[in-house]
């Protein structure tokens, strides 16, 4: 619960090693279309003033990058690379492990996925505020891949500009599409 999560000086790391297996580079590859996503832990100081509690704890953080019929369209993989003080300010960041539901066959061990928060750069658009992804890893003819799933839970009706209300929002579509892939890792 959150109380335990915040306790004053605890380090809440991955003791199971649970994130190693999303550690490195995957890719998936639709038509002509490139996406390569990379992961990497990291371990924040969080730290809530208001409330005198500071502790630690270890994220995935990752980063896309997108290529469609050979040009560079989105490319955040450099992120990983910056010392950033907390796991929000990575478009996108470990939230919690969730329970699997029946339509996720073959996941990892304990019969988890991972929620990850996931954003893009110069978002104005409310529907594009929140967004996430479940992820989990398995083993299919010996080769290991990473699902991804990314479901469309936009409205049209969310398509509301939150930094200007009198302007509609100028991002009106995502580097990363809607869908559930089959990324492989690469070397």
């Amino acid at each position: 619960n959150n109380v335990e999560r915040s306790a004053n000086g605890y380090y809440y790391k991955d003791v199971t090693g649970y994130f190693n297996q999303f550690v490195g580079t995957w890719q998936y590859q639709n038509g002509t279309t490139v996406y390569t996503l990379q992961f990497k832990i990291k371990t924040f100081l969080i730290s809530y003033p208001h409330v005198s509690k500071t502790y630690q704890r270890d994220y995935l953080i990752g980063a896309l990058k997108v290529v469609k019929n050979g040009v560079l369209i989105y490319n955040d993989l450099p992120t990983l690379n910056l010392s950033l003080s907390e796991a929000v300010n990575y478009k996108i960041f470990s939230m919690t492990r969730v329970e699997n539901f029946s339509n996720c066959y073959m996941c990892t061990y304990p019969e988890q996925r991972l929620h990850l928060s996931y954003s893009e750069p110069n978002n104005d658009n409310y529907a594009y505020a929140n967004l996430g992804f479940m992820m989990h890893t398995y083993s299919q003819n010996g080769v290991v891949k990473l699902r991804m799933d990314f479901s469309d839970r936009t409205l049209s009706s969310q398509f509301t500009n939150f930094k200007d209300p009198n302007s509609p929002p100028t991002k009106t579509s995502l580097f990363m599409d809607f869908g559930i892939f089959d990324f492989v890792k690469v070397p």
